[in-house]
């Protein structure tokens, strides 16, 4: 238990010493490891299934050779790949941020 009490310590006067930008920084860190961690369990899980069941769509249609059926058949893919990025670029913009802070601090 001591060395519980102790560790929480050491990282409490760590947080002191940093200042207000050590929180922001750690901030910035939880949310973006949040976000990652919600697109690997996408990845796993959900994009599985929003393929599967755009796949089903497409092999439902009775018409695929027209230019009509390949505009639908663009935004079925547009679709999913939105789907597969969302959050992408909010995780880019805070790995760039976290050195800026860095350096702030």
């Amino acid at each position: 238990m001591q060395m519980l009490i102790d560790a929480f310590e050491a990282i409490r006067d760590f947080l002191e010493l940093g200042g207000p930008v050590l929180r922001v920084i750690a901030v910035v860190i939880l949310l973006m490891w949040i976000l990652i961690l919600e697109r690997l369990i996408y990845f796993s899980t959900g994009l599985k299934s929003t393929i599967a069941n755009t796949l089903r769509e497409w092999e439902q249609r009775s018409e695929r050779k027209s230019w009509e059926a390949r505009q639908i058949r663009q935004a079925m893919i547009s679709r999913v790949r939105e789907q597969a990025v969302k959050g992408l670029p909010m995780i880019q913009t805070l790995v760039a941020l976290c050195p800026l802070f860095g350096l702030l601090g």
